[in-house]
Order: structure tokens, then C-alpha cells, then sequence
């Protein structure tokens, strides 16, 4: 993952969250902080800054959203190890310090921000718009999901917008020169494209035969690699809300009262079966000289015409099926006789569903304009909307208020537990009080702590390494399961003896014998180059692929490669037919520069948005200059037992 954000470090997404940790108080600080408001002001004091505070809640939220933004970007690739190589904790520690110092200047420059501003500044979140415009149950309902008021959203909002204020001050100032526009243009407009081979350092095996004593020099001289860090045992107590649903039997009136409460979850959709036959031509199909407008009023026409002969075919008896078979131009349900199947209402567009409401079971409609083109539409059949009755969603319900319950009970059940055993840290006895067992872990560490019997549960593991020895912990409460843990075992890292991790470290010699040799044969690789000229050549016997690149330019990621810097810089240096090398991190190129593409010079739109670009770097660069030169001389004062 970090090699994705390395290698494609100028690609609008990693730019987009390069400058969330640049500059996480502008812009996408909506992602950080802004959505998710500065309301989570509980919990105790982290930092402070200039007398300000910066409170645990406010942090915590702001770490959150800040993860959950990467999590969104690159989903299933994002990992909890990207959170901690990337820092991800101190990026949110300094995004409210820099917001904290931002906020200050900006009371000491007396910019406000009206009331009306902020209320028209919420209008315009994408979030809160539906068909174009505001929508208050979509705004009611985001303030209720993050348990803010909406006193406390605007409040954020007002300082997203006073820091905006602040930044665009700094874009007024910025100016871009000739020889400036010029470079940046012949970046992003000359291309070049390269004949290229890549293999990683692991592409050819070593015939070095490992002998005891390789092994053991190896050992020696990299014991550190195989230190065995701190580990722990946990003793714990285990309990599942699912092992109690089977005890509770919900009363009449629990069910009547969650029915009522829920009732919205009842309603079931009006629902439509139908068939059409769609009718439409592309202003492409009509002949002739005509223009693109009074092509597309012919098309219009001939589409319309069709269809109204279709449907006097079908009025003197003509099968629908069979008519839509032949003639719709909807190639997924014209192979169906037009069938659609069944669908809620709100599916189709609205001239559509219009028509539809207008007939009977049975009945076919006359030719209906959509932006699709005409439809004659036949009804097959209809359900009205309706809510569902208590005895239709019974079994359901009984099932919701067994969860809920069997949750609430054992949530009863784990704080009595951690209650009984805080008096004399006797877990075990306090758990047999309630008829459980406590179970024990094997020794595990916080870089290794895969354990089945507790599953993905970071709170666990977090909470664990955070206990004193032989101190029970606090309730760990999740919908799934609980727990309350002591830690019974410590085992401070150590060097193990070879023969402990005998496996391991003849795997690591292999590995960087083959590193060694893949070096060796690459270097042998360059040499013959230099000689033949000829990559196909060079290559072959190898298992190793040619690849071409398209045209890029120094202003874009080289397809297949990556953003690195030392091949695109090497590449517009070179003369076409000239063959590099490069060797970055475990990945071996030999490449030649295929083909090149120059540039112009730059028209009146390009010079104007290439101007505009360079003028908002330069006041990026100016404005994180200002800041850093404020928090030089701001009093900050940071807890980081609190991260």
C-alpha cells in the first residue's frame, strides 16, 4: 500500500490526501474535521495551544474521520499497519494544532463569519442536496447519526469558513512568470513513451547451497531481525449476547410497542409488473446534410411515428410479446417480450411511472416520451403501497427485541462481573458468581496477535496491552461479545537461539541470497546492453516480459511504473533509441526511450489554467510557510501518554 502512494504520488487521489495531511484545516479538512464537527470537546485535555485546548473527544473524532477517509479511498487495501506507518495519529494531533493556531490569527485579524454564510455554505454540501437542492430530513438526519445538535455542526462549519478566509488571502499575493507558465506547460505537455523490462529482487534463485556455518554467520551478524518482542498471557472472561436469546421470550406488549416505534420499517412500496416496447432513434441515423439539431427533431419524429404504428398493430390484436420481440430497441427486455418484471415505485423515470399510474391491469398506454425515447407500455399488474401488519413481521420482531435484550442482559452480567472481581482481582471467582469460566491465551505480542478463540476485537488487544499486571480491566462491551481481562504473564523481547528460529532465518538467507544474485545478474544485464543495444535480446532466455509505456508526461505517474522521479527525469533526457537503468527499492528497470512527443507553445486557456495553478501552489507554499512561522512562536503544550 505504501509503495501504491510512493510510486503514484502526483495521481489526483494521493494528491487529494497529501494535501489532507499538508493542510488538513482547508479543503478536505471536511473529511478530518468538518463533517464530523469540534463538538467532541469530553474526555481529558491532549494539548494546548496558546491556552486553547485540545481535548481527548475532539481528537479522537478527528483521528477517526481522518481514517476513515483512507479507508474509503483505497477500501479493502487499506490496513491498520497503513495507520501506523503513515502516522496517521500524529497527523491528527497536527491538524488541530495547526487549526488551533489558524483560529487564533484569525480573532487577532477580526475575520468573521456571518450566520447567513454559514447557513448558505451548509445549503451547498453535496451530502445535504437532493435533485439539486437542500434537503433538511437528509441534513436532520447526518446531525443525528454523529450525536451533534445543529448549534454545535454550524459552529464547525463557521470555522472551516473563517480558515478559509485566512488561506485566500494568501492567493491574492500569488503571480506566475513567463519562464514559469512555459516550464510547467512543456511538463504536462511534452510525452515521451519507453520500451521497458522490471523484475524484483527475488527474480533469480541463488545456486548458493546453505551450509550450518553460513547459517550461523548469518545469524550472528542479524540477530536483531529475529528478536522475539514483549509478549503477554490474558486471562479473560468471554460472553456472547447469542448464547442468551434462547432464554428470552419477549412479552405481547414489548412486541406491540416496538411495532408501533418501528413502524416506519414497515412500509412496503407500491409496486408495479410491466412490459414496453421502446422506440428510439439517434440523430446518427437520420441521412443527409441536416444539422445535429434538426437531425435530433427528425429522429424525434420517425421514433415517434414508429411507435404510434406499433401500437395500432397491437390495438387490432397484435401479440405484445412478440411485437417487442421484433421491434423495441431495449435489447435486454425485447428478448423477454418486454417484460420488466417487477419493480417499486420510484424505479423508473417519472413520465414512466406517470403512465403506469394511469392504467388499469391489462391495459397498454399510448406512446410515453422519456429521455430514453417512446415507450408503449403495458400494465401487468399493480400493488398499492401498504405497511405491514404485527402479524406479518411477528417472527421478525420477536427475533430484534431477542438480540436487543439478550445485549442488554449481558451487559448487566459483564459490569457485575468486573465489579466483583475489582474487590480482590479474582477474576475466575467472579466469573464462576455468574456460572462462567475464564479462559487463558497463549503468549502473544502486539505485532503477532492472531488468536481464534477472540477473533478481530482491537479493543482486546489495545485494552490488554494497556493493563498492569494482574489488574482486571474494564468492561469491553461490542454488539457481538464482551469481555473483562487481567493480564497474568509478562515476557520482556529477547534474541532467541538459532535453533529457536532455525526456519526463519534460513528463509531470510535465501531470500537475501537471492537478492544478491538477482543484483549480480542485472548489473551483467546492463553491461551486455551497453554493447548489443538490442533489449529484446538482452532479455531473452530470462522469463522476462517487454513492456511499452503510452505517452506520458513529467506531470503524470509513468503508466506500468509508477511515479519515480530518477526514470521520468532520466527519460526527458534522453535521445530516442538510448537505453537506462534504474534500480528502485526491490525493483529492477532497464529501459529505452521509444519515442518523444513535444509540445508548442501554450494557447490563451492553456496559459490562463496553468497560471491559476502555479498561482495556488505558490499560496499553499506561502500559506503552510505563515503557519509554520506561527506555531514557531506559539506556546504548545502536548500529553502524549493521551495518544
Amino acid at each position: 500500500m505504501l509503495s501504491i502512494i510512493r510510486e503514484h504520488a502526483d495521481s489526483w487521489m494521493i494528491k487529494a490526501i497529501l494535501w489532507l495531511i499538508i493542510f488538513a484545516f482547508i479543503g478536505t479538512i471536511f473529511y478530518s474535521w468538518g463533517m464530523g464537527g469540534s463538538s467532541g470537546s469530553g474526555g481529558g485535555v491532549l494539548a494546548s495551544v496558546n491556552g486553547e485546548k485540545i481535548r481527548q473527544g475532539e481528537y479522537e473524532r478527528t483521528f477517526n474521520n481522518l481514517v476513515d477517509f483512507y479507508r474509503q479511498q483505497f477500501k479493502n487495501q487499506f490496513s491498520n499497519d497503513m495507520i501506523k506507518k503513515l502516522d496517521l495519529k500524529n497527523q491528527a494531533l497536527e491538524a488541530l494544532i495547526q487549526k488551533k493556531i489558524l483560529l487564533i490569527e484569525a480573532g487577532k485579524q477580526n475575520i468573521q463569519v456571518s450566520n447567513e454564510e454559514v447557513i448558505s455554505y451548509i445549503k451547498k454540501i453535496p451530502a445535504f442536496q437532493s435533485n439539486k437542492k437542500f434537503s433538511e430530513p437528509a441534513y436532520r438526519n447526518y446531525i443525528k447519526s454523529q450525536r451533534l445538535t445543529p448549534g454545535e455542526f454550524e459552529e464547525t462549519q463557521r470555522e472551516t469558513l473563517l480558515l478559509d478566509k485566512l488561506e485566500k488571502i494568501f492567493r491574492t499575493h500569488s503571480k506566475a512568470s513567463k519562464s514559469e507558465i512555459l516550464k510547467e506547460f512543456r511538463n504536462q505537455e511534452d510525452k515521451v513513451k519507453l520500451e521497458y523490462v522490471r523484475f524484483t529482487n527475488d527474480n533469480f534463485e541463488s545456486k548458493t547451497t546453505i551450509s550450518d556455518q553460513a547459517l550461523k554467520d548469518y545469524f550472528q551478524a542479524n540477530k536483531s531481525k529475529f528478536e522475539i518482542p514483549p509478549q503477554i498471557r490474558v486471562q479473560y472472561v468471554k460472553v456472547e449476547p447469542k448464547k442468551y436469546q434462547s432464554q428470552i421470550n419477549p412479552r405481547e406488549e414489548d412486541i406491540e410497542d416496538y411495532y408501533q416505534t418501528k413502524i416506519a420499517n414497515f412500509n412496503v412500496k407500491k409496486k408495479y409488473k410491466a412490459s414496453h416496447i421502446l422506440t428510439s432513434l439517434k440523430p446518427s441515423d437520420i441521412e443527409g446534410d441536416a444539422t445535429e439539431k434538426e437531425k435530433q427533431k427528425q429522429a424525434d419524429e420517425k421514433a415517434k411515428l414508429k411507435s404510434n404504428e406499433l401500437l395500432e398493430r397491437l390495438n387490432k390484436g397484435a401479440d405484445f410479446s412478440e411485437v417487442a420481440k421484433k421491434h423495441s430497441d431495449d435489447p435486454s427486455s425485447g428478448a423477454n417480450g418486454g417484460s420488466l418484471g417487477e419493480f417499486p415505485e420510484g424505479t423508473m423515470v417519472s413520465a414512466f411511472e406517470n403512465a403506469l399510474d394511469k392504467l388499469k391491469p391489462g391495459e397498454i398506454s399510448k406512446p410515453v416520451l422519456s429521455p430514453f425515447g417512446y415507450h408503449i407500455i403495458k400494465l401487468e399488474s399493480m400493488e398499492e403501497k401498504r405497511i405491514k401488519p404485527l402479524s406479518e413481521v411477528k417472527d421478525d420482531i420477536i427475533q430484534a427485541l431477542k438480540e436487543i435484550k439478550a445485549r442488554q442482559r449481558v451487559k448487566r452480567i459483564i459490569k457485575r462481573i468486573h465489579q466483583a472481581a475489582q474487590q480482590d482481582d479474582n477474576l475466575s471467582k467472579a466469573a464462576e458468581g455468574h456460572e462462567l469460566q475464564t479462559a487463558e491465551t497463549d503468549f502473544f505480542s502486539r505485532e503477532n496477535h492472531i488468536l481464534l478463540e477472540i477473533g478481530n476485537q482491537p479493543e482486546f488487544f489495545n485494552t490488554a496491552f494497556s493493563l498492569e499486571k494482574n489488574k482486571v480491566s474494564e468492561p469491553i462491551i461490542t454488539p457481538e461479545v464482551s469481555f473483562v481481562l487481567k493480564v497474568t504473564e509478562e515476557k520482556p523481547k529477547y534474541i532467541p537461539e538459532l535453533s529457536e528460529v532455525q526456519a526463519k532465518a534460513k528463509e531470510a538467507l535465501a531470500e537475501s541470497n537471492n537478492e544478491a544474485a538477482t543484483l549480480k545478474k542485472f548489473e551483467e544485464l546492463k553491461e551486455i546492453l551497453t554493447r548489443d543495444k538490442d533489449l529484446e535480446k538482452v532479455v531473452k532466455g530470462y522469463d522476462i516480459s517487454i513492456r511499452n509505456t503510452p505517452f506520458f508526461s513529467k506531470a503524470e505517474s509513468i503508466p506500468g511504473i509508477g511515479n519515480i522521479s530518477e526514470i521520468k527525469e532520466k527519460a526527458f533526457t534522453m535521445k530516442t533509441g538510448e537505453f537506462s537503468s534504474a534500480k528502485v527499492r526491490d525493483r529492477f528497470y532497464l529501459y529505452k526511450l521509444a519515442d518523444i512527443e513535444k509540445a508548442g507553445e501554450p494557447d490563451s486557456d492553456q496559459t490562463k489554467q496553468i497560471t491559476n495553478k502555479i498561482k495556488i501552489e505558490k499560496s499553499r507554499q506561502a500559506f503552510q510557510e505563515w503557519i509554520e512561522n506561527l506555531k514557531t512562536r506559539a506556546e504548545i503544550l502536548v500529553d502524549k501518554t493521551l495518544l
